[in-house]
């Protein structure tokens, strides 16, 4: 015991060695299990990001990818949008006539026809047109005349329907009073290309018939499109039209007049010019050298040959387009998708391709279906 008090310092030496070597040996198991589970936690870490990497890999370049297709989506609003200012020109709404139709009984159609006939007779009278069987006797005129007695006989497309009216339905009705509207704007039109000092001579103006019964009446007016469908834009492109032949005897700058004043809807699908020289006649059709430059639309003022007789047969076949079977509303609720459509991109791509008017109908239509 006596060592040990005079020694007290020594031990107190080794103990205190002791003591810090027992703490650490602690401190070092417990950290040596907080390391060995900080470890776990590192691998399982690492075996989930592995994974993860494993599941997005398929959806790597996602961004670009959907960068892309906005660049795509943009593409096809841009050529809409093209397409819808294509068709509203070649429908031409604001002067369309088989649009600001509005339906009429069959009788008020007829009515409308026994007025024409007396409205475009005496607008050829008063412009300098000549109808078939009025020619002036002993003119050298390239082409055989007809009978004089015919000469208030012609009826503009609708000769069998002078005094005669059958009992037509009332589409049918409506189809050839829209016809009668044509009519008159295209007589219209040859009337501003005739001149006082050189009449023009309507030969003839045939139409297409509208349904059974003026098939069964239309008679001479009737337009042979036998070998000429494929000329027509209906034969290619997705619309409904009304086709006219155009018959008239003259000189070069009225048919380049009268061509001037069409516009859409009215296009121009041919044309045959037969024309009369010293070697006998000439006939020329469409695509030929003879110059139909567009110039300003009305009567051409240019001097006309100096052998006045000169003239030519111009025989025009013109389709006039009366309505577009398109259906953007129709055609965009059967496309869409309606389990995982992006309701802010349809909207953009709606408004940039032109149809901003149809993005509420749309949503409404699609969010139905979703409650549905």
């Amino acid at each position: 015991m006596n060592f040990f008090k005079n020694n007290i310092l020594f031990f107190a030496l080794l103990f205190i060695p002791g003591l810090v070597f027992t703490a650490l040996l602690v401190l070092s198991y417990i950290f040596s299990s907080e390391r060995a589970d900080s470890l776990g936690n590192i691998d399982r870490t690492h075996n989930d990001i592995s994974s993860f990497k494993s599941e997005m890999l398929p959806f790597k370049g996602l961004d670009y990818d959907l960068q892309l297709a906005s660049e795509d989506l943009d593409s096809f609003a841009s050529v809409e949008r093209q397409q819808n200012r294509l068709w509203d020109m070649v429908l031409a709404p604001e002067n369309n006539l088989s649009l600001k139709w509005s339906d009429k009984s069959p009788d008020k159609v007829n009515s409308m026809l026994t007025l024409q006939y007396t409205r475009l007779r005496k607008l050829c009278r008063e412009k300098n047109i000549v109808l078939p069987g009025n020619r002036t006797t002993g003119t050298a005129l390239p082409f055989q005349a007809q009978p004089d007695d015919s000469s208030n006989e012609f009826g503009f497309g609708m000769t069998a329907y002078d005094g005669n009216w059958p009992n037509f339905s009332k589409d049918e009705a409506q189809k050839l009073g829209i016809q009668i509207e044509i009519i008159k704007e295209l007589v219209g039109y040859v009337s501003k290309a005739a001149i006082s000092q050189h009449p023009i001579e309507l030969v003839h103006l045939r139409r297409e018939s509208v349904g059974s019964t003026d098939e069964k009446n239309i008679a001479q007016d009737q337009l042979d499109l036998a070998g000429r469908d494929d000329s027509l834009l209906r034969s290619s492109l997705s619309l409904t039209s009304m086709s006219f032949e155009l018959c008239l005897i003259g000189h070069t700058p009225h048919a380049r007049t009268f061509l001037n004043s069409l516009s859409p809807p009215y296009f121009l699908r041919d044309l045959i010019v037969v024309r009369e020289d010293a070697g006998g006649s000439t006939g020329f059709s469409s695509g030929t050298g003879i110059d139909f430059a567009p110039a300003n639309p009305v009567a051409d003022d240019s001097e006309l040959p100096i052998v006045q007789d000169v003239r030519s047969k111009f025989t025009f076949l013109i389709e006039y387009v009366t309505s577009v079977n398109r259906n953007p509303d129709e055609f965009f609720r059967r496309v869409v998708r309606k389990e995982n459509y992006n309701e802010e991109m349809l909207g953009e791509f709606l408004v940039k391709s032109g149809h901003k008017k149809l993005i509420k109908s749309l949503i409404e239509f699609l969010k139905s279906e979703d409650d549905a």
